[in-house]
């Protein structure tokens, strides 16, 4: 039924998957969140009534099943996925992060926590399924079941 579909926002991204495939298409997240902003994909990514979400890829659209995406980056820059990173560098922290298979990333996480639990440990043990790990130039979220180490970095 046609009045029950939500509008949908494209979101181009690469999915890295568990399987060692890497997706390159489009997620698609709604509109507008109940809040009035622009629906975000890390909300959709961490949402724990869907297990599924559809991906255009290649010209077919396809379900991909969260659990066995590593990493998803998203091909804008998707600071818009971490709405406070950039009014408050003082809350993120450099990092080199190690997945599953040896794979290997740079960039700081936005630990936005109460002072007395505001360690990389402490966001890691408290975040949702997927967290945003802040580049130089866009955003990749990392589910955090795949990530093996984290090592923090010295500030550049």
């Amino acid at each position: 039924m046609e009045i029950f579909r939500l509008p949908m926002r494209e979101v181009a991204a690469r999915v890295l998957m568990d399987s060692g495939e890497s997706l390159e298409g489009v997620l698609y997240v709604v509109a507008e969140g109940p809040d009035g902003h622009p629906g975000r994909l890390v909300d959709r990514l961490n949402d724990p009534t869907e297990e599924f979400v559809p991906m255009s890829w290649k010209g077919d659209s396809v379900l991909i099943n969260k659990s066995g995406m590593l990493t998803v980056r998203l091909k804008e820059s998707g600071f818009d996925e971490v709405p406070d990173a950039g009014e408050q560098p003082e809350h993120t922290v450099p990092v080199r992060v190690t997945l599953a298979g040896g794979h290997g990333l740079l960039g700081r996480f936005f630990v936005s926590m109460p002072p007395e639990r505001a360690r990389v440990l402490d966001y890691l043990n408290a975040a949702p399924r997927f967290v945003p790990l802040l580049g130089e130039q866009n955003v990749t979220l990392v589910q955090r079941r795949y990530i093996h180490n984290v090592r923090t970095l010295a500030d550049e």
